[in-house]
């Protein structure tokens, strides 16, 4: 039966989401267009209008078509609405109830949804809608959970799943969920880890990409691509922020590895991002080839951490970050009255902001750190080549290292804590066994089975310390070795250098000063990476 024709317009919505797209062409925009228009035509509805969101979910609905539509119903310009099935409308019972009973019927707006036969011009019909209502929400909740569930298998699998590439990767042309280095790119990485790991900072860092007009990752991805998902125009191509040099030196992608699960929404229902516990970060390892090796990696995250302010003529001074007050712990902080590196000195930073209630002093001048650092590093460099053996033994003794003899006792301990477990282990299927045919009684069966359970436990709890032992001496002998190897490179230095010193020293100690036999005197306590502290 035909309809009078209305006075207001008809308003056509045709919807579909990313989801839907799994379910193929009778989904598609075109395909609901076609179909609402010809029954507006069938129906006697004129004036149609489409008001169309293509790529928008259900469950949210600050969508832009919705909401022009809502907007031309409060103006009284809507008198009838038509979508394919209520689904289209929204998939949230609840909002997609309140528009439909509520709103829709404040403005006297008549609702078709022609697949699910409701009609709010015919009340008869509607008695199900709500529950069809909830059903469709059911679906976009359990689509939702099937997506997710999927990322996370890929996740586990070491797919990367992103739509674009990571900055000095590309997707692999035989696999898309695949990594490999870009060329034309990946030679930007390696150079700000190379920077940073010389002490140069993120923000001095992205001033020399600048100056070198190396374009910043979205404008390169608008380059390559065409767009960006954020960035639609890149004013400034060659502007390379802070932030973005630190989070390319924090991303571990560049060792290899695939980090996923760093973040997600709270429900279906809200698209707000929100951050995941790091210790619930899914971690593949491997996965690709590295763009940067663990050493510089973790070099270059220790010197982005630190904020190195420029003196007055804009440099840098050296020591940035590390330098450290004996008392509390805090950083020195670097002072220079007329600008020159050469009269600069250093202080508690805590002592200079809050007086001496916190803290005391600690004043040294810069020419007085150069000159102790220089001849400190002269010197393990020269005993690591001149007589190495010894220097060898000395690190290990000052590191507490086990001798190779005392590896050999505990490999040995480790040999038989493992052989005793087994034996127990077959002990005690015996035990069962003959507890089960009635030779031994299940009273004597708990006792001795007690009894070997708990002598197993504590082989067990033996054998991780023994394994711990043995992997730590392992370690400290491998962080002699690269220590060993790499300040023999600096025996023959004349001067100091940020990079020398980044790569070098992990923290230099300021005590404060005091009298020993009558004489005035300062300590300075300097960490070498791999070794810590070294007192020859």
């Amino acid at each position: 039966m035909l309809v009078k024709q209305q006075s207001k317009a008809t308003a056509l919505y045709p919807r579909l989401s990313r989801d839907d797209l799994v379910q193929g062409d009778s989904m598609s925009i075109q395909t609901q267009k076609t179909m609402l228009m010809q029954y507006a035509k069938q129906n006697g509805f004129s004036d149609c209008v489409f008001y169309v969101d293509d790529g928008y979910s259900g469950t949210n609905f600050d969508r832009p078509g919705f909401q022009q539509m809502l907007a031309d119903i409060e103006q009284g310009k809507i008198g009838t609405v038509i979508t394919k099935d209520l689904s289209r409308l929204g998939r949230d019972y609840l909002k997609t109830g309140y528009y439909i009973e509520v709103v829709f019927a404040e403005y006297n707006v008549r609702y078709i949804a022609i697949n699910d036969g409701v009609d709010t011009g015919n009340g008869e019909n509607n008695e199900f809608m709500p529950f069809k209502n909830i059903i469709n929400e059911w679906y976009a909740k359990d689509g939702s959970r099937k997506v997710k569930s999927a990322y996370r298998t890929k996740a586990l699998n070491g797919e990367y799943t992103g739509p674009y590439a990571p900055y000095g990767y590309k997707k692999s042309e035989l696999d898309k969920h695949k990594l490999e280095p870009d060329e034309t790119t990946a030679w930007v990485v390696k150079k700000i880890f190379k920077l940073a790991a010389e002490g140069v900072s993120p923000f001095r860092i992205s001033t020399i990409l600048k100056n070198e007009k190396i374009l910043k990752p979205r404008a390169y991805v608008m380059d390559a691509f065409g767009k960006y998902v954020c960035h639609k125009n890149v004013k400034y191509p060659y502007d390379w922020g802070n932030q973005t040099v630190i989070h390319i030196l924090q991303n571990e992608v560049y060792l290899g590895h695939i980090v996923s699960h760093k973040q997600t929404t709270k429900s279906f229902k809200s698209k707000k991002v929100v951050d995941v516990p790091k210790e619930d970060w899914i971690v593949v390892k491997n996965i690709h080839e590295p763009l940067v090796d663990e050493k510089t990696f973790m070099l270059a995250q220790e010197t982005a951490k630190v904020k190195r302010q420029p003196n007055k003529n804009k440099a840098t001074h050296i020591f940035a970050g590390l330098l450290k007050c004996g008392t509390c712990g805090k950083a020195m902080s670097y002072q220079s009255r007329d600008g020159r590196t050469a009269s600069a000195s250093y202080a508690c930073n805590v002592y200079r902001r809050h007086g001496k209630e916190y803290c005391s002093m600690h004043y040294i001048t810069y020419e007085q750190i150069y000159d102790i650092v220089l001849q400190d590093i002269k010197l393990h460099a020269r005993m690591s080549e001149n007589c190495a053996e010894q220097y060898m033994r000395e690190l290990a003794r000052k590191g507490e290292v086990k001798s190779s003899g005392e590896k050999a006792l505990r490999e040995k301990e480790l040999l038989k804590a493992k052989s005793r477990i087994a034996e127990l282990d077959t002990i005690i299927q015996h035990l069962y066994e003959d507890n089960v045919i009635g030779k031994i009684s299940d009273e004597r069966f708990i006792s001795m089975s007690k009894a070997y359970e708990d002598e197993q436990k504590m082989f067990k709890s033996k054998l991780k310390s023994l394994t711990e032992q043995i992997r730590s001496y392992e370690e400290k002998n491998e962080n002699i070795v690269n220590f060993m190897d790499l300040i023999r490179k600096y025996s023959d230095i004349k001067e100091l250098d940020a990079a020398m010193l980044n790569a070098l020293v992990e923290k230099i100690v300021v005590n404060e000063r005091e009298y020993l036999n009558g004489e005035r005197v300062q300590k300075l306590e300097i960490y070498y990476r791999y070794v810590g502290r070294i007192t020859v």
